[in-house]
């Protein structure tokens, strides 16, 4: 149940739906073409592209004055006026980050909102690139996980099945329009209702799951509980400042569900990596070889770096650096649900999938819950459905998290004089041992 405002909290919310919906499309904006991909490709991949980005700058520039005057109105400190103040600082980055597509000065917004391959999110000293080269050392750098047969890859067609009878079976589902594009520059992308899937795309079992829980459980639920709320519906949408959260909180669904691949998880390395080599100089045709000397087909190394070096400078030297925050919001996510769940039972954990917001505003969301401004959320992540396996598994993990790995490295240090890459290679999908 939610609460009625009284008449100045409700006349300040009036005005934050004014303001801040609509406030996203930074990604549409600096999507490419898939005539690009086409092109280079083409070219044998000789020549960096040449993106061109269309926006309203005058429309922009009327955002921010919009911005600006409603946070002068924002007086106090309560709950809501933190909100809406983060929410603010969000879409103002949104703002100024379209303004600057295809400049440095994309690079270094990016860098305020998402970090880089070196910010330290985690500590003092250990950087995204850190953890993602410790990954590396421990799930091998070029061993592949077997994908499964031909036969069972899902084209486009397929995927779409898969998702629509997997939303089917839930009793609360949201309305989805799952749309195969043949224009569409990325493998599959979701909006708030949609979800469009690129037409010569092909995925196998464990992708399809990933996707479903990335996706559709996590990108479509956040932004339709969003939607939902009879208040606060500006949750539907968070700008770039909820980014790092609710892609850790995406990468924390695959991973909880044991659909975090190997393969996928060295994805997620290799684009910190690029962001690293873009930061550094690396150009576009520089990122897309040294992803296929490493063996990555022509089309996803092209997808991957396209990732990197959209909406900033495909020379080097000035990268998108969105993709560096996946980890760390992974990390960051993993380490607040460990806290959370033996606090108040699971409305802490339901807050976290109310709308798209980040951590930083959890504080406040949580007090709003308590004062009946923020209703339940209406979709609920598998994940959090069931709430008892939740509870077991962090109460073990921290635990585990305490005890001091010396000792039992010592008892195994036998593990140490091991040949490296000296595991059996993994059992492919249908075989069996023995």
């Amino acid at each position: 149940m939610t609460a009625s405002p009284d008449a100045a909290t409700h006349r300040l919310l009036e005005r934050a739906e004014a303001v801040l919906s609509g406030g996203g499309g930074l990604l549409d904006a600096l999507a490419w073409s898939r005539s690009l991909e086409d092109a280079f490709l083409s070219g044998g991949g000789e020549s960096d592209p040449r993106p061109r980005y269309d926006v309203d700058r005058e429309a922009l520039e009327a955002r921010l004055g919009r911005l600006d005057a409603f946070e002068a109105e924002l007086e106090g400190d309560d709950a809501l006026v933190r909100l809406l103040r983060s929410r603010v600082a969000s879409q103002r980055a949104g703002a100024r980050m379209m303004l600057a597509l295809g400049t440095r000065a994309f690079y270094e917004v990016s860098v305020e909102v998402y970090g880089g391959a070196r910010t330290t999110w985690f500590d003092a000293d250990s950087t995204n690139l850190d953890f993602a080269e410790h990954l590396l050392q421990r799930i091998g750098a070029t061993e592949v996980a077997s994908r499964g047969d031909e036969d069972e890859q899902l084209d486009a067609d397929g995927l779409a099945s898969y998702v629509t009878d997997k939303l089917s079976r839930r009793r609360v589902r949201p309305k989805l329009d799952v749309i195969v594009d043949d224009q569409l520059g990325a493998k599959a992308i979701a909006g708030k209702t949609r979800l469009r899937i690129r037409s010569d795309a092909r995925f196998d079992a464990e992708e399809a799951r990933s996707l479903y829980l990335h996706e559709v459980e996590t990108h479509v639920f956040t932004a339709q509980n969003g939607a939902a709320q009879p208040h606060l519906g500006f949750l539907d949408t968070g700008g770039p400042m909820t980014t790092r959260t609710q892609e850790g909180l995406a990468v924390f669904a695959e991973l909880y569900a044991q659909a975090l691949t190997i393969g996928r998880l060295r994805r997620l390395v290799e684009r910190v990596r690029l962001v690293a080599m873009a930061e550094d100089g690396a150009s576009f045709v520089e990122l897309f070889r040294y992803l296929r000397e490493r063996g990555v087909d022509e089309r996803a190394a092209y997808l991957d770096v396209m990732r990197v070096c959209r909406g900033g400078v495909c020379g080097g030297g000035a990268p998108f650096t969105k993709d560096a925050s996946y980890l760390a919001g992974l990390v960051e996510v993993y380490d607040f649900l460990r806290l959370a769940v033996s606090h108040e039972g699971a409305l802490v954990a339901e807050t976290l999938v109310s709308g798209r917001l980040s951590l930083d505003e959890m504080e406040a969301l949580v007090e709003l819950r308590h004062d009946g401004l923020l209703a339940p959320p209406r979709y609920i992540p598998s994940w959090l459905r069931r709430w008892d396996d939740l509870l077991a598994h962090f109460a073990f993990t921290s635990f585990l998290g305490e005890i001091d790995l010396t000792h039992v490295a010592k008892r195994h240090a036998w593990l140490e004089a091991l040949p490296p890459r000296s595991r059996p290679a993994l059992i492919k999908r249908g075989e069996r041992s023995g």
